[in-house]
């Protein structure tokens, strides 16, 4: 049976996960001794039409990237700088040279983009704006978003945009982004004494306020609103009432939990990441709090949807573009990626406004997407995809389960349980901390060795 089939126990039951063969089922014991010995096909249905499905090869295997690059969007970061001193900080705005992009880099990226758009047959041109704070650049994310509707419209491509910003902006820049924007990323961590004590102004003082003004103002517009909630061990026990309360206040298409990722100035702030055992129970009573809201709150990692061998651009070969025309597959400070001896340069953007990729820097970060020795006896390993490169899955990483691992292990498996209909299942799991420990720490998923895993 194919090495991708796995089993994870669940308080006396096992959750069967094949995400390559689109199967996932909760057995006994007995049912998957029978799964991993072969003994199952002879059996009675279901249990024999289970076997069969397994037994299949795969349909939805992902594949690295091959040949000519082929990205999926374009990313530019316009600044690095920006006008909050997050307390979290990880991307250097505090110390980020003051300059920006100049014009003619970012409209020379979207000439380059529309072009392969074309030759590789796509329908879309696809722009997200990174930072920094992108709209401490606004004229050249407002040259270049109606530079790029004017080039799609001459290579009958569709404009797509989307930008993350901590959404202190004014009116006027407000408007302009919910009417030209498809999808906007807003950091919002929750009420105004959380937010402000995470995110205050660099001038003094907290940003909550103007992000709060500015998401009542996104949500009238078309654009998609998408609220990205950094969450520490002070708040993870407040995450239901967090979401509830974004979910009332701001009508958000989506809630994006994430953990915090641990920096000096967070460390300096007395901010530490969330327990994860306790930040899994909340984040899936959390998700669920808001849903009859027609609101979809979700840990990005834990979706499941469809097999992926790359959670971030890494990999996929996406082509983020930096102020001084540096290209890479990676919005995070460069220092970050050589903190962990990785290069993710992939070029640059010539003075002629030419991009100058190097296939072996191509190569290379794309072997990045398939080496991950910790994720392979994973039951996520095709949903999570080992998370960040840089932060989580870089090359040399422990092969043991870490904090994120361990969470994130522990979501996945409650949103597996609830889409087959076992919500007491996962209830019974967020409320017993042995099973949870089991599943969590368990040194192995795959079917064949279910017996064997230590827990």
């Amino acid at each position: 049976m194919h090495n991708s089939v796995f089993a994870v126990p669940v308080r006396g039951e096992w959750l069967v996960h094949a995400p390559l063969h689109s199967v996932t089922a909760l057995v006994n014991a007995p049912a998957v001794a029978a799964l991993a010995d072969g003994s199952g096909r002879s059996l009675e249905s279901p249990l024999a039409s289970l076997h069969a499905a397994l037994a299949d090869d795969p349909v939805h295997v992902p594949q690295p990237r091959q040949g000519d690059l082929s990205p999926d969007f374009l990313g530019l970061i316009p600044t690095r700088t920006c006008n909050l001193a997050c307390v979290y900080c990880g991307f250097g705005a505090g110390t980020a040279p003051a300059g920006c992009m100049e014009l003619e880099t970012a409209t020379s990226a979207v000439d380059w983009m529309a072009e392969r758009m074309r030759e590789l047959g796509r329908r879309t041109l696809e722009v997200h704006f990174f930072g920094g704070e992108p709209f401490c650049a606004p004229e050249v994310v407002d040259a270049t978003v109606h530079y790029a509707r004017a080039v799609a419209a001459q290579q009958g491509l569709l404009p797509r945009f989307e930008v993350a910003t901590n959404g202190v902006l004014d009116d006027d820049r407000a408007r302009f982004v919910g009417d030209y924007f498809d999808t906007v990323v807003l950091s919002l961590d929750g009420p105004e004494q959380i937010h402000d004590r995470h995110r205050p102004r660099r001038t003094g003082g907290g940003s909550y306020g103007a992000v709060a003004r500015v998401a009542h103002l996104l949500r009238e517009s078309p654009t998609e609103l998408c609220l990205r909630v950094c969450v520490t061990r002070d708040t993870a026990p407040r995450l239901e009432e967090i979401a509830r309360r974004l979910c009332d206040d701001f009508r958000p298409s989506v809630i994006d939990f994430e953990t915090l990722q641990p920096t000096p100035e967070s460390d300096e702030a007395g901010l530490e990441p969330p327990d994860p055992w306790d930040f899994a129970a909340h984040c899936v009573r959390a998700c669920r709090a808001v849903e009859q809201s027609g609101v979809q709150a979700v840990f990005a990692a834990a979706l499941a949807e469809t097999p992926r061998l790359s959670f971030c651009p890494v990999g996929n070969d996406t082509v983020i573009v930096s102020p001084d025309g540096r290209v890479s597959a990676c919005y995070l400070p460069d220092a970050e990626w050589k903190r962990r001896g990785m290069d993710l340069d992939l070029g640059r953007l010539d003075g002629d406004g030419r991009m100058q990729l190097d296939p072996r820097a191509v190569a290379r970060v794309r072997a990045l997407a398939t080496d991950k020795p910790r994720c392979v006896r994973c039951f996520c390993r095709w949903s999570c995809a080992g998370g960040c490169h840089v932060n989580h899955s870089y090359t040399g990483c422990p092969d043991t389960y870490d904090d994120f691992c361990i969470l994130t292990r522990i979501i996945t498996a409650c949103h597996l349980l609830r889409d087959l209909g076992h919500d007491p299942c996962a209830d019974a799991l967020l409320e017993d901390r042995a099973a949870q420990e089991a599943l969590g720490l368990r040194s192995t998923d795959c079917l064949q060795n279910w017996e064997r895993a230590d827990g």
